[in-house]
């Protein structure tokens, strides 16, 4: 079963239950990470990635909610608060499965392959229009996900490509590093021990990364604020960082 919090969303435990089932879905995570893992030496792409993703662009969302933001399934479509939760979800879950495909333009294939999925599930739950409506905004997550050309335009997509962003801790890259990929992204990322996704003070949304040491610095600089910066989400998030046995905030940095 997929550690995902519900927090009273009944339709979201029920699908989550259902997903964590899913052979097919299975089967391309592990796929996934045969040719991430194995035949690329990067760092994982299969069923944890997309559980800590999903995890933290749900975490996100309810901090956006708590905060008065509309997510736009409901501002657009007069859908519920839950249905964006469930849009979330299925993209952060679905959004690394391309990669069965290839690295590159894996957000496309993600989508491509995420179809036939989201058919099975989203039908059980939803009429017609509502399903096209659910279906399109998830594949747009999912394209959007990734640093290219496909910039988020809901908050929902937002949330899953930052999210995305921000499973870099140590242990994710360690991967990468035990099999000799040696380079300045994986240790940088070693140097991150923790990010903590919480209610800010001065903005919406507070990301504090706790770093080892400085190095941690090139993968902030180089996977998660550009991917912040073309993102609805930009102003409305502080980002600090913290190295360990400091007692002061080294760096705040402005969007």
């Amino acid at each position: 079963m997929l550690h995902i919090s519900f927090e009273g969303n009944e339709k979201l435990r029920q699908i989550v239950e259902e997903i964590s089932n899913n052979e097919e879905l299975a089967q391309y995570w592990d796929s996934s990470n045969v040719n991430a893992i194995g035949r690329l030496c990067m760092n994982d792409h299969g069923r944890v990635h997309a559980e800590i993703v999903a995890e933290n662009a749900i975490k996100l969302l309810r901090i956006l909610k708590r905060k008065g933001f509309e997510p736009n399934i409901v501002k657009d479509y007069g859908l519920s608060y839950e249905d964006a939760e469930i849009v979330v979800l299925l993209a952060s879950l679905l959004h690394d499965i391309g990669h069965v495909v290839h690295r590159a333009e894996h957000p496309i294939f993600s989508a491509i392959l995420s179809s036939q999925i989201l058919e099975q599930i989203l039908r059980k739950y939803y009429a017609e229009k509502e399903f096209v409506i659910m279906k399109s905004e998830i594949l747009h997550a999912i394209v959007a996900h990734d640093n290219g050309k496909f910039k988020p335009l809901t908050l929902e997509a937002a949330c899953v490509r930052l999210a995305d962003s921000l499973d870099a801790k140590e242990g994710r890259a360690r991967i990468p590093y035990e099999k000799g990929r040696i380079s300045i992204h994986s240790f940088s990322a070693l140097a991150i021990k923790d990010i903590i996704i919480k209610e800010g003070s001065e903005k919406p949304i507070s990301v504090e990364i706790i770093m080892e040491n400085p190095a941690g610095i090139f993968q902030l600089d180089e996977l998660i604020v550009p991917k912040l910066k073309s993102s609805p989400l930009a102003e409305h998030v502080e980002l600090t960082i913290r190295i360990l046995g400091e007692e002061h905030i080294v760096r705040k940095i402005e969007i």
